[in-house]
This record gives structure tokens, sequence and C-alpha cells, in this order.
């Protein structure tokens, strides 16, 4: 079965076309190389056949031979001259099958024209030979099956035809002799065809292997050129260190610590560390890494051959994590700029932020992408909580801002970011932590825009300006207070010059009446000009007095002496006064509901009350009224009541009843200087008390005192 398939497989081969080109271009050249070989083989075999057979059969055999010699000779010289193309071999091929089909039908035509009849075995056996010597031809044509084929057919052919058509056992012997020789001949062909076609296979083969081993060794010596330029010339220093020594390094590693390649050679890593803890410390966590294959990244300070300190970034790797020690390789790069400016830009963010602290100003900015508000950390210290910076949504900011100024914001911020405002500028309030409220002067801008328009981001900052809005209302109370000051002056002039005017004129005139009409006069007569005189005198004391106490008030200086006092007693002493002097025309009646006894109370300035407000309700209200006087206990509280039936306060008037010099719209002529009110209030805050008014037009005045209870050790 295995003999069969080997057949099989050659009698395949010889109609493969397979290495067509390589086997036509080895049919010529061999064509070429073995007619000397042929020409003396046939010398010798015609030198030892001289004798024995006909003289004219080798004479025949000799001129075919030169003839075929001659014709594959000429086609093989005309082939290496035109050197055709691999896809016109099979064309090259049918031009060699024609000319051998042709030199083997001259053989056997030649034998059949000659009319030679072989006489004895010699002759058959030496014509036999010189047709074998003739087919020793075929090996040059193992390259070509048709070839092959087209040679030994028209030789066979005509000499086995001839050999039994003479008949004859010998005749026939030989003829089946020949087609037995035939046989052996094709089947050392097809063996000869067969291990061509393989040693082709295996040619084509290596050639391929060849070439792909060129091609290999082409792109490794390629990739090695390639590498070796990326390790000379990388921006990065790479460098391949084994057991902690560097084996291998490239010109950026060297120059980055300062040596030259050849420096650097077996020098242990441990040299560019400043210290053995510096050194051990990464180390050790770089081995970690390396044992479960992972890469080891670390920002180092080393020292360059000089001593120079250098930081640089280093990314290392293991080339077998159970091994580690035996290969890394290691990059780095030169950090120490980078270093150095993060440091300076370290610095002036500090000086900036320290700046910014002790000027109070904060930077905030708004990321419409993002939707963020950004807020340092210097607001939030100025709002007085803990100083961290924070990314918050705009809707988070509006709980900050003062309810009143929310409104004005949006809007400066919307004008602003629309491109109706360059600059967004306004002064609002912040909540504080405590829940107070910090006054800022924000200020921004729009830093950048889309194509379109829209504002993208905007930047600005909040100056704390608290202090500023302190002192612009203490100004501003310190001008009201000015221009109080100079329309209470302005009054004080005017009533002291009604004030002083009147009594003064009294007094002139009563004293040059006594002088030139003394003696006329009678005793009633002086003694009224001199009580005259001396009213006047009173009333110029009394109002004196009052600004003197007015100016105490203010400057802080008025004194609060707390004694026992029996506050009953004190109201009906000044009551008693009172219906002897200034409301000598009036009905007092005194009503006490008070069961205390001796309370610490300023008996002086509890005159100063009673007696302001007795005779302010004396002087505003007609002749004859009555003017009730109420002391009773209300609330814990001792309560001094006084009310007429006078003129009344207008609602307008009311408010600013205790502001000094100021009167009520509706006094008329009377008299007043407007500072009675005013000593009272003060005289009942330093008590501790409260005073306060219930007053219609031409229906009265209610005046209500409310002091604190403060009994003496005594009672």
């Amino acid at each position: 079965m295995k003999s069969m398939a080997r057949i099989r497989n050659r009698l395949a081969a010889m109609s493969s076309v397979d290495y067509l080109p390589e086997r036509v271009s080895m049919l010529y050249r061999l064509s070429g190389t073995d007619v000397p070989i042929i020409l003396v083989a046939a010398a010798i075999t015609a030198f030892a056949m001289w004798g024995f057979i006909d003289v004219s059969l080798i004479v025949i055999w000799f001129v075919w031979l030169g003839l075929a010699s001659a014709v594959r000779y000429t086609m093989a010289r005309v082939y290496r001259r035109r050197k055709p193309a691999a896809d016109d071999a099979a064309q090259w091929e049918n031009y060699f099958c024609l000319a051998s089909a042709m030199v083997g039908a001259g053989w056997g035509l030649a034998l059949m024209l000659i009319g030679h009849t072989p006489t004895s075995l010699q002759e058959l056996t030496v014509t036999f030979l010189i047709s074998s010597v003739a087919m020793g031809l075929p090996p040059s044509l193992a390259p070509s099956p048709k070839a092959f084929t087209s040679f030994i057919l028209p030789i066979l052919a005509p000499m086995v035809a001839m050999l039994l058509t003479f008949g004859g056992g010998i005749n026939t012997s030989t003829a089946l002799l020949m087609l037995v020789f035939a046989t052996v001949l094709l089947g050392l062909y097809l063996s000869n065809h067969y291990a061509l076609i393989e040693t082709l296979a295996y040619g084509h083969e290596n050639t391929l292997l060849l070439k792909k081993l060129q091609v290999a060794e082409k792109s490794l010596t390629s990739a090695l050129a390639e590498q070796r330029l990326i390790f000379d010339t990388a921006a990065v220093g790479i460098a391949f260190v084994s057991q902690g020594v560097v084996v291998k390094c490239n010109q950026r590693f060297a120059g980055i610590f300062g040596y030259a390649v050849h420096e650097i050679a077996d020098r242990p890593t441990s040299v560019w560390h400043a210290s053995g803890d510096d050194f051990t410390q990464p180390g050790s966590g770089a081995y970690e890494r390396f044992s479960r294959g992972e890469n080891y990244s670390a920002e180092l300070l080393l020292r360059k051959k000089d001593g120079t300190p250098i930081w640089v970034f280093t990314d290392s790797r293991a080339i077998d994590a159970a091994r580690p020690q035996d290969g890394i390789i290691i990059g780095i790069g030169d950090i120490t700029e980078r270093k150095l400016a993060e440091a300076a830009l370290q610095q002036t963010k500090e000086r900036l932020d320290l700046a910014m602290q002790s000027s109070a100003i904060s930077i905030w900015e708004w990321d419409a992408r993002r939707g963020t508000l950004y807020l340092d950390a210097a607001l939030a210290q100025m709002t007085g909580e803990e100083p961290r910076e924070r990314y918050i949504k705009l809707e988070e900011f509006a709980p900050m801002v003062h309810p009143d100024e929310i409104d004005a914001l949006r809007q400066a911020q919307a004008d602003c970011i629309s491109g109706l405002r360059p600059i967004y500028r306004l002064e609002h309030r912040l909540k504080t932590a405590s829940g107070d409220w910090v006054w800022v002067l924000s200020r921004g801008r729009v830093v950048e825009r889309a194509d379109d328009g829209r504002a993208l981001r905007m930047t600005g900052t909040n100056v704390d300006i608290t202090q500023r809005k302190r002192a612009e209302a203490e100004l501003l109370t310190a001008l009201q207070r000015e221009k109080e000051l100079s329309e209470m002056k302005s009054k004080f002039v005017s009533i002291a010059s009604h004030e002083l005017r009147t009594p003064l004129a009294t007094i002139l005139s009563s004293s040059e009446l006594l002088e030139h009409y003394s003696d006329s006069l009678s005793a009633e007569d002086r003694l009224k000009m001199l009580h005259g005189i001396q009213g006047g005198v009173k009333r110029m004391n009394a109002m004196i007095e009052d600004v003197l106490i007015i100016g105490k008030a203010e400057a802080g200086a008025l004194q609060f002496d707390p004694k026992p006092v029996d506050l009953r007693d004190l109201c009906s002493k000044v009551v008693e006064e009172l219906r002897g002097g200034v409301a000598k025309g009036h009905v007092i009646r005194f009503e006490q509901q008070f069961e205390h006894g001796s309370l610490n109370l300023d008996e002086k300035l509890l005159r100063h009350i009673l007696t302001n407000l007795l005779s302010n309700a004396a002087k505003y209200s007609p002749v004859g009224s009555t003017i009730s006087l109420l002391l009773a206990e209300r609330d814990g509280q001792a309560l001094i009541e006084v009310g007429d039936q006078g003129i009344g306060i207008p609602a307008e008037d009311q408010a600013r009843m205790f502001e000094s010099f100021h009167r009520a719209s509706n006094v008329g002529n009377r008299q007043g200087t407007g500072l009675g009110l005013v000593i009272a209030k003060k005289a009942v805050e330093l008590h501790g008390g409260s005073i306060s008014i219930d007053s219609k037009v031409d229906a009265g005045t209610r005046f209500s005192v409310l002091l604190p209870l403060i009994a003496t050790a005594a009672s």
C-alpha cells in the first residue's frame, strides 16, 4: 500500500506544475553541460564495439549524437541569452519538448530507413546498447516529464516495432527486453524527478526561510539600532541596575547626576543618597512593590557628583518579580526646576494668602460650565468660620446675603454677565457664623466667554469694609449729632435770648424805677418790684441750672447718689411747694396707693422729675384746672403718674419731646426752654426706670414714670 501510494505521488509529481520556472531553467542548463560526457561515452562504446557490429550503424549513431548535441547546445545558448521571465516557463518547456521529440524521432527513423536487419545476437545487443547510450541523454531531462516523454517515445517506438516486425524469438525477446529496460529507465526517471521536486521544495523552503531570516535579521538590526538610538537619545535617564549596582545607562542618566557614562558604570545606587536612611527607606518600599510585579514611582531628593541636591522623578520595574534584585530598569527625570518653581509658587501663595488675610480680601470665582461658585478660605475667616476653601452652588450662596441686598446683588451680577456692565461692583452684607452681619465690597468681571458671547467664567474679590461702614455710621451719627447740636445751639440761643431778655427786662425796669422813683412809690409797689427782680433772677437761675444739668448728663457727669428716701413724703413736699408757686392757680390732687417705706433713690433727681412734670402740667393747663399725681405700685415697680387737662401734645411732636430745646408746636407764647422733660428723662434713666407719654391735643397729657423698687437695708 505504501509503495502504491509512493508511485501515485511520483506520478502526480510528473504532472505537477510546481516550481516550473526553476525546473525549466535547470532543463536548459543541463542541456549544455551533459554533451561532452555523452560524446566521450559514445566514443568509448564505439571503439569497444568496432568489428562486432556494422560500421554504418556506428556512423549513423555518431551523426545522430552530433546533431542532437548541437540542437540541445544551441537551445541552451538561446535560453541563456533571452533570459525569459518566470511567466514564460511553460512556453519554453514546450519548445524543449518539441526539439526533443524531433531528435528522438530522427534516431528511430534513421534505423528504419537504412533497413538494417539484425542477423545475430551480438548485433541485436550492440543495437540495444547503442540505443541505451542514446538513452543516456534522459537523466538531463529529469526536470521536465514532458521533455523526457517527448524524447524517449520516438526512439523506443520504431525500434520495438522493427524488432517485432522482423519476428523470431531473438527479435521478440530483444523487443520485450527493451520494453523492460524502458520501464526500469522510467522508474529511475521518476525517482530522479521526485528527488528533484523535493530538492526544489526544500530549496524553495530554504529560500523563504532565508528571506524571512534576512527580514527578521534586518528588523532585529533595525530594532536594535532604533532601541539603541532611543536609549542613547532619550529625554529621560534610563539605567539597568543589578544587585544595587549600575550595569548600563544612557548619557542622559549619567548627565543628570553629573557623571560621564563610563564613570557611572559599576557604581552602587546608594552614592546618590545623602545618607543611608535616605537610601534604605525608599529602597525597601520599592522592592516590596517589585516583588508584586508592580512599578515603583516616586519623587526623591538625591545628590549629584559634586554634592549638589537634585530632585528626580523615578519610575522603575523589576525584570523578574521573583528575583527583583537581579535586574531593575530605572527611568528618571530631572524635576529640580519644577520643584523649585513649586516651592516658589507655594511661597508666593503663602505671601498672597497672608497679604489677603491681613488686608481682609477674599477671592471668588464662578464657573458656568460646572455651575459652581468657588470661595476661598479668607471669606470663611471673614465670616467667623473655620478657614477652608469651598465650591458651592449659587443657590447655596443666596442665604448668606442679607435679604435687603440679595435682589440688588443678583441684578448687578446679571448685568455684568450679560455685558451691560463691564465690571460688577456692589456693597452688601454677609451673614457670619454667629448670626451677625459683615459688610463686604464685592467686585468682579467676566474673564472668559464662549464663541456665542455666553459668560463661562467670572472672577472677583470680596473686601471686608465693616470697619469702614462702622466708621461711616459713626460719622453719620456724629454729623447727625453735630446737626442736632447746631440746631440745639440755635434753639438755645433763641430760647435763651427770649427767656433771659424777659426777666432781664423786668429786672432792669424794676431797678430803674426803684432808682428814680423810689421816694414816690408806696411800700407795696416797691415790694412788688423787688419780688419781680427776685422772680427774674430765680427764673434765670433755674434756666442756667437746667442747662448745666443737661451738660452734665451729656458729658456723663450727672451723678446718681441713691439714699434712703420716703417716696410718699417726697411727693407730698413737692406738691405743697408747687401749690404755693407755679401751680397756685391750679388744683393738685395727690393720690397714693403705695405701701412701701424708704427706698434707695436719689432725692435730688426725683425732685427734678416731679418738679418738671408738675410745673409743665400747670404751665400748659388752664387756670383752675385739676392736675393729678398718682403714686402706686405696678408689676413690682413704683409708678409716678402726672396728668393734666391742658392743651395736649400733637402726635408729630411726641417722638421728639425728650430732645433738648424741643417744644411742641402748639405752646404759643408760653415760657419754657424745652429742657424740663429732657432732665426728667435723664433722671429716670439714671434710676434704671422708664418714662412714657399719652397725650391728645386739647384733651390733656399723662406722663407715666416707672422706677425699680430698691429697698434699704433697714426696711
